[in-house]
């Protein structure tokens, strides 16, 4: 019998939490981003974005300093996660489901892992394959109730994915070992 008790409650907790709070967002925002257009809900979503960095700032002493060599990486995830990625997170969420948008987007996990492997050589054990093949499967299985593969339903499906990896998944952009 396991016995859970300080940091890794907390940490379970906190998990539950998110995972709560990113299952609920998806169709959120689409509801209240009904009648706006992808480029209103995109700058939308940065205000949020924006009034949350606000407050919980770091110090500027915690903060990871920049150098030269950071510039292409920082361009390309401002680019990708501050234009690209809301823009069509937005489009793909007036496009399909709530629920099956929600399910395409645990695929940002799929690939973080893969772009981890190939950038930053991570270490990819049978566990982890196993789990990638899962989530490539239950992605896969919930693109197709928006349509057929290939088809709009699941080119709209996946525009919001693609959003999505934008908006989080450019974190592995600048991320580099050992920085924090």
């Amino acid at each position: 019998m396991f016995h859970l008790h300080g940091p890794a409650l907390r940490g379970g907790a906190l998990a539950l939490l998110a995972a709560v709070l990113f299952g609920v967002s998806t169709p959120l925002v689409q509801h209240l981003g009904a009648g706006l257009g992808a480029f209103s809900t995109a700058a939308l979503l940065y205000a949020g974005a924006a009034g949350m960095g606000a407050v919980l700032r770091k110090p500027v002493q915690q903060e990871a300093r920049l150098r030269r060599a950071d510039t292409s990486r920082l361009l390309a995830m401002a680019g990708l996660g501050a234009v690209v990625g809301p823009v069509a997170l937005a489009w793909g969420l007036q496009r399909t489901s709530g629920s099956s948008a929600s399910l395409m987007l645990t695929l940002e996990a799929l690939f973080t892992a893969l772009l981890a492997w190939r950038l930053y050589h991570e270490t990819m054990d049978r566990r982890v394959w196993a789990a990638m093949l899962l989530l490539l499967a239950g992605g896969r299985g919930a693109g197709g109730g928006s349509g057929a593969p290939g088809g709009r339903g699941a080119g709209r499906s996946a525009g919001c994915f693609a959003g999505h990896d934008g908006l989080g998944g450019g974190q592995h952009l600048v991320a580099r070992p050992g920085r924090a």
